[in-house]
């Protein structure tokens, strides 16, 4: 009987940690993405008005 529940135990903790480190690895991966997204948004719309700010003549009072 202890060696069944010795392997059980190691079972559950085999189960939990993986769920835990897919879980976390899910999450980092979306943080991951959504950063990249943000980042590639931010850094296009710095350049498209950076662009723009240059092809426009400049107004002189």
């Amino acid at each position: 009987m202890n060696t069944f529940m010795a392997i059980m135990s190691q079972l559950f903790w085999g189960v939990t940690v993986g769920a835990l480190t897919s879980t976390f690895s899910f999450f980092a991966k979306g943080v991951a993405v959504t950063a990249g997204v943000c980042g590639a948004g931010w850094w296009g719309r710095r350049w498209w008005l950076d662009r723009h700010r240059r092809s426009r003549p400049a107004d002189k009072d």
